[in-house]
């Protein structure tokens, strides 16, 4: 026997395949498969799109050589993604299914048109028709003009539709394209501050306003650009090209930003006041399409920084350091000194006294001076350079090119301390009138002294050169030789074999001596770092090829760096020079040789 509920759910079953027999299936004839939509087409083959909302309002694009653009209810430059996106959809279409009908009926909603989709081809054109959504609302009743009936399609496909020009329009606030490659010409206007960028003949960005022409910072010009290329506005405000500006800011506009090639104006931007409920904005009209719209401001923040922001505050120019470029380097300081760049690419110093220069060091100063920055213009057109020290400059470093006239690659030139407690000092380029301002760290950064650049390679000899050794510490000395055999011993006792093997390690270690950093130079700089009050040194004698000659080190005190102060015998018979004794090499003599002095302990 059948429930009462059960009879419920039946009758509500019937009611449901009943509202789908009349509202939802069409009742004439079907056919077994659904007809073809319309004909295929490539999405590359449609010059424009054009759709009709309620037969009243239009959005339309056209596809031009470099991009899509809206023609319709205004001309502007169109997103790409949105038209493709439409017309990959479209391409790739499918419909649902398919009522065979002499004449639509209005119950699909083609009487009015909703929507009309056209799509024009240099041979044809391709027309789609929406009406109505189902009665579930999971599909819309769509139609082609040349098929005699009514199909369906997934309303996933109105997501690609533009209600509205505003869905399509680029948000970018330049639309250069391909000519953001000839821009060469940037007006920036703020309130009384005129700055113009423009390329040289170099291709490199200057400013030539406000005058004197001054070297531009050419990174910071290229990252402006990409953030002008990536700046988006927020709303579209207004198309009226009557429109109050008054109410805008931008009758009198508080900026404005001119994009250019030589005299041809490829963008121009004003600024106006910031909308009331959006401080972090501004309104900005675009005179190429004579539309306002509002974006954010931080970016032009960036454009009313200080002219000297878009300087480049580099005091010597990249140059290029090889020996077929570079050939001279003239410090002209506390000593004068030259160094020289062979053909090989090594580099000597030949004045005051001719010695090798370490490669590494001169590369480091080459660096340093690629590197000086300076903090600020002093002054951009001097009558007196005396005022500053720099008639007769303090400092000077000079870079020679190789060959012809020798021609100044780069030359600068240090006068007097300034600022508080003497902390910077003047400078001014060879090619340049204005006097800037320079950290006295960043000078004293630079060597001075010609022996600051000699070779770190101190000496080189073999262990088995070495025929004597005196080890020295306080009031303690020892002396150990080496025997005709080659075997190393006390005076007057032997010394074990693990020791002797040890001392070869010592040995090669103080005959490849590679000085750390040199320090200060002349006798009188000994006392000051503790070489004579430790009393602390080791002597060598070495024969070779005959001959006899004696090498010694002698100790001071550590150094921040955890290296030793020492003075050694120069090879090169130069002024005595304290340097940093690296730290390795001299464990290997605190380890292994020092500990010979204690010979009486070790023998007991």
């Amino acid at each position: 026997m059948i429930k009462k509920e059960t009879w419920w759910l039946i009758c509500i079953a019937a009611i449901s395949a009943a509202y789908l027999y009349i509202f939802e299936f069409d009742r004439t004839d079907q056919p077994e498969s659904i007809p073809l939509f319309f004909q295929p087409f490539k999405t590359d083959e449609i010059i424009s799109i054009k759709i009709i909302y309620n037969q009243t309002n239009t959005v339309k694009v056209a596809r031009t050589s470099e991009r899509w653009m809206l023609e319709a209810p205004i001309r502007y430059p169109a997103i790409a993604e949105g038209p493709n996106a439409l017309l990959q959809q479209l391409s790739e279409l499918k419909p649902m299914s398919y009522h065979k009908l002499a004449k639509p009926s209005s119950r699909f909603g083609f009487d009015p048109m909703r929507v009309r989709i056209y799509l024009e081809k240099n041979n044809g054109k391709i027309e789609l028709q929406l009406g109505d959504f189902t009665p579930l609302e999971d599909k819309i009743y769509a139609r082609v003009p040349e098929k005699p009936g009514v199909f369906t399609i997934s309303r996933q496909f109105l997501n690609v539709l533009p209600y509205t020009a505003n869905h399509w329009r680029d948000r970018k606030l330049f639309h250069l394209e391909k000519n953001r490659l000839d821009v060469d010409l940037i007006s920036i206007r703020s309130g009384p501050r005129q700055m113009l960028l423009q390329k040289n003949t170099n291709s490199l960005w200057q400013i030539t306003q406000p005058k004197p022409t001054k070297r531009a910072n050419q990174t910071r010009i290229k990252q402006t650009l990409v953030k002008l290329w990536n700046w988006t506005a927020t709303a579209f405000e207004s198309d009226d090209i009557k429109v109050d500006l008054q109410r805008y800011g931008l009758h009198s506009p508080e900026a404005e930003l001119i994009l250019g090639q030589g005299t041809n104006r490829l963008a121009v931007i004003q600024f106006g006041n910031s909308p009331t409920n959006q401080p972090g904005h501004v309104y900005a009209r675009r005179l190429n399409h004579t539309n306002i719209v509002v974006i954010p401001n931080p970016w032009l923040k960036d454009l009313r920084a200080r002219v000297w922001e878009y300087c480049d505050h580099r005091l010597v120019d990249l140059f290029d350091p090889s020996p077929d470029s570079l050939w001279r380097i003239e410090v002209g300081s506390i000593e004068p000194f030259i160094l020289e760049q062979t053909t090989n690419g090594v580099w000597n110093i030949t004045q005051p006294s001719p010695l090798p220069a370490d490669n590494e060091l001169v590369f480091n100063l080459l660096d340093k001076l690629i590197s000086l920055e300076a903090i600020a213009p002093e002054r951009e057109v001097v009558g007196d350079y005396s005022t500053y020290g720099l008639d007769q400059p303090s400092g000077q470093y000079t870079l020679r090119e190789r060959g012809g006239t020798n021609a100044i690659i780069s030359r600068i030139s240090f006068g007097s301390p300034t600022g508080e407690n003497g902390n910077q000092t003047f400078i001014k380029r060879h090619d340049e009138g204005t006097v800037y301002i320079i950290s006295q760290a960043d000078r004293r950064n630079l060597p001075v002294y010609s022996y600051q650049l000699r070779s770190r390679k101190y000496w080189d000899f073999s262990e088995k050169e070495v025929v004597k050794i005196i080890i020295n510490q306080g009031e303690e000395i020892v002396e150990i030789t080496r025997n005709t055999n080659g075997t190393w011993s006390y005076t007057d006792s032997p010394i074990s074999a693990e020791k002797r093997e040890d001392i070869s390690t010592a040995l090669n270690a103080l005959g490849r001596l590679q000085v750390a950093t040199w320090t200060a130079r002349g006798a009188d700089k000994l006392a000051t770092y503790d070489i004579l009050k430790r009393k602390k040194s080791i002597t060598l004698e070495i024969k070779r090829e005959g001959k006899t000659f004696v090498r010694k080190v002698q100790f001071g005190k550590q150094t921040q760096s955890l290296n030793f102060y020492a003075y050694a015998t120069d090879p090169l018979e130069q002024e005595p020079v304290v340097f940093e004794f690296p730290l390795n090499t001299y464990n290997a003599c605190e380890i292994i040789l020092f500990p010979l002095l204690k010979r009486e302990k070790s023998n007991e």
